[in-house]
């Protein structure tokens, strides 16, 4: 090898040019330049759900249905990977509020803060600042739209609750795009179904604005221009297993909606937050086939910023994320019962067990409200035969949901929807750890302009330092 050196030095010169142009990372195979900033933001998340959610759900739509998954097998296999940490300030696991506000600001936040940092100073968040770059803006969840994870992208307030005030923030702002639920704040005092406490109609105070309104599906469908505010639930809307599907939108037909109508006429670019509370809301209430479900019609929806990349691939940036882990779900080898730890009595989660999940036809949060607050035996039994055909109650989770008792001193949210969750577990070996959430580190997939950037491991406060520095033009190290 020596000697060829010797005697072909062009051949070693180009061997090191060749070496040095494919590891630069300016110069890589993604359309990406360091200083460059993204025209167009995909800022997907996936509230509460973590890696195991997202191979949770990866797994069932390949094995159920044949079908490959877009974050998986397009956003990070054409992209970049990331492992992002998500303690808050003053809290080993964190709330979404504290959450959003280090992803979108860049600092770290109290639980139950919201665009404010721990030392009490505001935080500029990157959508704020691709406002005053011009740039049209989005927020769009299944959640209430005043929900912590969107407000925290343009608010600034203490406390998560005030709810007026960020509705407020948000007439001033005037988003191009607001979808979601949460019309409960919108309406006056004196509707049905209001939580205000004032008599303001700001649906009204929106309209004034220029925004046209829609409350369902069709509605949503025939806009083609100009801002929206879209509400579509007085609170949540509803998981995918119960939602009326000619009636209430999904992530899905809201995100088509948003590019539609932020790319129409739009020289400025834009920035989308796209976000399914549901995947939280179904890992509180330990509803293995709702997370399933709605992470599947939420990676249908990152589908479509791919191909929205594919056709612009020099001006757009995709990241795909989380605030943090719901749950700590997982598949486990477990005992049938106590009566031995021999091999003969213990089961393994299989393929198998997707097949039964697959039989469940509603979420856990609508079983528990079909058993209602005074459950007795009988409609327990009833449910079972109704809704869970081949699984078997344990006489300990059918007495804690007659008498609304906690199975567990980690399993609390809901002990009709827990003990449910926990018979599921029983007879599918996916298990859960909590009602609440973990302190365990989240995915980051980016892809685009600047995607190079969210490689490694890295704290949430650092991910949106990087994003705001992408989004002035800055370098960030």
């Amino acid at each position: 090898m020596r000697r060829s050196f010797i005697y072909w030095p062009h051949g070693a010169i180009l061997l090191f040019v060749a070496l040095w142009f494919f590891s630069s990372p300016s110069l890589s195979q993604t359309p990406t330049v360091a200083s460059r900033t993204p025209k167009y933001v995909f800022f997907f998340l996936a509230d509460g759900g973590g890696m195991a959610q997202l191979e949770i759900a990866r797994h069932y739509s390949s094995q159920i249905h044949n079908e490959s998954f877009a974050i998986v097998d397009k956003i990070i296999k054409e992209g970049v990977i990331g492992v992002m940490t998500t303690h808050a300030a003053d809290a080993l696991s964190t709330d979404s509020a504290a959450a959003a506000t280090a992803l979108a600001g860049g600092c770290k936040a109290k639980v139950g803060a919201l665009g404010v940092c721990a030392d009490g100073t505001p935080s500029i968040s990157a959508m704020e600042l691709a406002r005053r770059r011009g740039m049209r803006l989005a927020l769009v969840t299944n959640a209430p739209i005043y929900d912590a994870s969107p407000a925290a992208f343009v608010c600034h307030v203490p406390n998560r609750r005030d709810y007026a005030a960020i509705v407020d923030r948000y007439l001033d702002l005037e988003p191009d795009v607001l979808l979601g639920g949460g019309k409960d704040q919108f309406m006056p005092k004196n509707r049905p179904g209001s939580r205000r406490n004032d008599e303001i109609d700001m649906v009204a105070a929106f309209e004034k604005k220029g925004y046209r309104y829609v409350g369902n599906k069709p509605e949503l469908e025939t806009i083609s221009r100009g801002k929206v505010l879209g509400l579509f639930s007085l609170r949540d809307m509803s998981f995918e297993l119960d939602r009326d599907k000619n009636k209430e939108p999904s992530i899905y037909d809201m995100t088509r909606t948003t590019i539609r109508l932020l790319h129409d006429q739009n020289p400025r670019g834009f920035f989308a937050f796209i976000e399914s509370e549901n995947i939280d809301t179904a890992g509180h209430l330990s509803d293995i086939a709702s997370v399933i479900h709605d992470y599947r019609e939420f990676d249908r929806a990152v589908g479509l910023a791919y191909e929205f990349y594919r056709k612009y691939p020099r001006d757009t940036l995709i990241i795909v994320t989380s605030d943090h882990d719901t749950g700590g779900p997982g598949f486990t080898l477990a005992l049938k019962d106590l009566t031995s730890a021999k091999g003969e009595n213990q089961a393994v989660g299989t393929e198998e067990d997707f097949k039964k999940i697959q039989t469940i036809g509603i979420s856990l949060q609508k079983a528990s409200q079909i058993l209602g607050r005074s459950p007795t035996g009988d409609a327990v039994d009833k449910l079972m035969n109704e809704q869970f055909r081949g699984f078997t109650l344990a006489p300990e989770f059918k007495e804690a949901i007659v008498k609304r008792q906690p199975i567990s001193r980690t399993l609390f949210s809901d002990p009709t929807a827990q003990a449910l969750g926990a018979m599921i577990a029983n007879n599918t070996q996916a298990y859960w750890l909590t009602s609440a959430h973990t302190n365990q580190p989240v995915l980051v997939a980016a892809l685009g302009v600047g995607a190079e950037r969210f490689k490694g491991y890295y704290d949430n406060a650092d991910f949106g330092k990087k994003l705001k520095a992408l989004i002035e033009g800055k370098n960030h190290h």
